[in-house]
């Protein structure tokens, strides 16, 4: 940790310079593309939820494990980031999945409102445990934050982002199997959010590939790349569990 402070190579610009506004680097408009192409929201994992109410219970048993550890990889990766301004981007969307305390409790907290969908679900606390595909899954974004550019591209594409088509669908198939299960809470917030939480993202992405004058701009579309297709391989491996 003390490390990665620089405190034994201390550059005051890199704490305190406010960041230039910038267009969005021509990398988001690709990466976009990409996400048009892959079309996540029409995964046969969906299809397959669509008809089958187990498919659903496992996707929201995972997903239990998976909103907690996003939020804890969000926090580490903004931790990693020097430059305040910039790192206040990833703060605000941890703020988001978080909520303001209430009492004892973060009553609107995207893990606690996915929780109360579970309860409505019946899924018991003891049903809920990591399978190999979401150990996978998380074990793929952590390798991320090894750089601050690519813990951006991976929270900000390949979840900020993607979550946007994966809930559309997720959504569908809540209303057609399971339309008295309290869904809507939790799906709401999160789509709302991260429609503001990727633009953050693609926006800190550009800032920091114009402060490498644009040698960073391959770094942050790989990154991006192999987020949005780690989230198709944990689907596809998803899949198989319920075939």
């Amino acid at each position: 940790m003390i490390d990665s402070l620089k405190l034994e190579n201390w550059v005051y610009s890199e704490f305190f310079d406010v960041p230039t506004d910038v267009e969005l680097d021509p990398a988001v408009e690709e990466l976009e593309t990409y996400i048009d192409e892959i079309r996540l929201q029409e995964h046969p994992f969906f299809s397959s939820a669509m008809a089958d109410v187990e498919a659903l219970r496992l996707w929201v048993s995972q997903e239990l494990v998976m909103t907690n550890a996003f939020s804890q990889i969000v926090l580490s990766a903004a931790s990693a980031i020097q430059n305040v301004h910039l790192r206040a981007v990833l703060a605000e969307v941890a703020y988001g999945e978080h909520g303001a305390l209430k009492g004892s409790k973060a009553a609107k907290s995207h893990p606690w409102l996915l929780n109360q969908l579970r309860d409505s679900l019946n899924i018991s606390p003891e049903e809920v445990r990591p399978m190999p595909p979401t150990v996978r899954f998380v074990e793929r974004l952590v390798h991320f934050l090894d750089d601050p550019l690519t813990a951006v591209a991976a929270i900000g594409v390949g979840n900020e982002r993607l979550i946007i088509p994966e809930y559309t669908a997720v959504r569908k198939c809540f209303s057609n199997l399971l339309p008295n299960a309290v869904f809507q809470p939790f799906l709401d917030a999160n789509t709302t959010e991260d429609i503001v939480h990727s633009r953050l993202c693609y926006e800190a992405a550009s800032r920091m590939i114009a402060l490498s004058n644009g040698n960073s701009r391959k770094l942050y579309l790989e990154a991006g790349k192999s987020s949005i297709d780690s989230r198709v391989k944990y689907f596809d491996e998803l899949a198989e569990m319920i075939d």
